[in-house]
């Protein structure tokens, strides 16, 4: 995986600064699923003006 290197360091930065190893975890998992959620409202409402023409239709 591309990202997997960064994501390493990242978790060992924190770890370093003190951070809870999960906690870090919960956070990336958060962040990465709030970027789904946002990804996939988007991708619905690209969507919507084709659906509201067939309605009209």
């Amino acid at each position: 995986m591309a990202i997997e290197i960064p994501v390493k360091d990242l978790v060992q930065s924190a770890v370093q600064a003190g951070r809870n190893e999960t906690e870090i975890l919960t956070a990336i998992i958060e962040v990465a699923d709030n970027l789904m959620l946002t990804a996939k409202f988007y991708a619905e409402i690209d969507t919507l003006p084709a659906a509201l023409k067939r309605k009209l239709e």
